[in-house]
């Protein structure tokens, strides 16, 4: 590990101690310094990657998704609860493959499904990228995965590895 990649994140690492500990003392920033310096030997950071581009159009266009997404599942759910049929009740859990999906845009999908009320990411991984969503009012499992997969070109757009096309 460089100190060029690990000096920002003891900075940080440090200042979140000293801020949560009340005073800006020798002691406490030694102690920062010393959780630091643990917290980076126990979780090193990954290797350099070639990184994301930001496209910020295409992540307001999936923000604005994620929300919509937000609004109509608690509509669902809230139905679900208030007026409960077999088709509202009726759960499992879907497979859906991400084809080329980087780690980045994986778990960003990942956690736009889990944060959608009726949905929760079960299992993740990233190569192969492959998502085991529960789904609550579960109907067309093909149509259930046609959604994560617009939700995957979404966040695919908002965030590009670099080398790629948006």
């Amino acid at each position: 590990m460089s100190l060029r990649r690990t000096a920002p994140w003891t900075i940080v690492l440090t200042t979140i101690w000293v801020l949560l500990n009340g005073r800006p003392q020798v002691a406490n920033v030694l102690g920062g310094l010393a959780v630091s310096a643990i917290v980076l030997i126990a979780f090193p950071l990954a290797e350099e990657g070639g990184g994301h581009r930001f496209h910020p159009v295409a992540t307001v266009a999936f923000a604005l998704h994620v929300a919509w997404s937000l609004v109509t599942s608690s509509l669902a759910v809230a139905l679900a609860v208030v007026a409960p049929t077999p088709a509202r009740l009726r759960s499992g859990i879907v497979r859906v493959e991400l084809p080329g999906a980087s780690p980045l845009v994986t778990t960003l999908v990942a956690n736009a499904i889990t944060l959608t009320p009726g949905t929760l990411t079960v299992t993740a991984q990233s190569d192969p990228a492959v998502l085991h969503v529960h789904v609550l009012g579960l109907g067309d499992v093909d149509e259930f995965r046609a959604s994560i997969h617009d939700l995957h070109r979404r966040a695919a757009a908002a965030f590009t590895p670099v080398g790629e096309a948006p």
